[in-house]
């Protein structure tokens, strides 16, 4: 019997299929599906379901560097393992919290994993330049300093009108 992931990528594929669409909206593809009632949610670990949205919110916890003008992740997470060797994720506070040892390995972590992104985007755009030969090429730049250069522009903007419309 296959997996979750694969029951939802062979719906997929027949509801791309059924409607004749090049791309989808995964909401869309919801309606579709649980319409059909070819799909659910199955039994939820509550302990689970917690852990996830406490995740999601020590994730999106940020506050602003005043000298900088820009804003940075409160909470930080690295992943340790234990004595099993199981990964198990732990949060610290990024201004209170962690050793130097786990802010390192923190930050070590967060590179490796936008390593692996930029891998996957790279592989995914030599496969598709090499499905549609025909197509305009496509190109995936690597080097992300402009784009660093731009966010926080935009970001010390935000930031600015936030702080003018305050004062206003």
């Amino acid at each position: 019997m296959s997996d979750y992931n694969d029951q939802v990528n062979d719906l997929w594929d027949d509801w791309i299929a059924e409607t004749g669409q090049d791309s989808g909206d995964p909401g869309e593809f919801v309606d579709w599906a649980t319409g059909r009632r070819l799909l659910s949610l199955g039994p939820q670990d509550m302990k689970q379901l917690l852990r996830k949205k406490v995740t999601q919110a020590l994730r999106k916890a940020r506050r602003l560097d005043l000298a900088g003008g820009f804003f940075y992740r409160a909470k930080q997470s690295v992943t340790l393992f234990d004595y099993a060797g199981l990964p198990i994720k732990h949060y610290f506070d990024t201004d209170h919290g962690g050793s130097p040892t786990l802010r390192q390995r923190a930050t070590r972590q967060r590179r490796d994993a936008i390593a692996h992104d930029v891998y996957r985007a790279v592989c995914d755009v030599e496969h598709m330049n090499s499905v549609f030969p025909d197509d305009p090429q496509l190109n995936f730049f690597r080097d992300f300093t402009d784009d660093v250069e731009d966010m926080r522009a935009a970001e010390h903007t935000s930031i600015r009108r936030d702080d003018d419309e305050k004062a206003a």
